[in-house]
């Protein structure tokens, strides 16, 4: 099961997300975080959970936990609403 969470930061506040992100980088020290190539500005997390119960967990500490997360939203389009998450559960189980 992933916590997948995506975000765009506008092009006026790249690089002050970018140089905040760097050295906050211990909040994703569990998630993969990726910028996409193609549109640069459009992030992702990708965090691991082990059930239903820790995605639940990682998506309210992701929106409602620690103020380190809140800080980013002034540069997130849309501000806190422009964080989207979704779960995401194996189609095949895994043997």
């Amino acid at each position: 099961m992933i916590v997948f969470c995506e975000y765009v930061i506008p092009d006026l506040h790249r690089n002050k997300f970018l140089a905040w992100a760097e050295k906050q980088a211990g909040l994703w020290e569990k998630a993969a975080f990726m910028e996409n190539v193609e549109q640069p500005g459009v992030f992702v997390e990708i965090w691991k959970a082990e059930d239903g119960p820790d995605a639940q967990r990682i998506k309210k500490e992701r929106l409602e936990g620690r103020s380190e997360w809140r800080q980013m939203e002034e540069w997130v389009k849309g501000g806190k609403e422009g964080l989207r998450l979704w779960t995401f559960n194996s189609v095949w189980r895994e043997q």
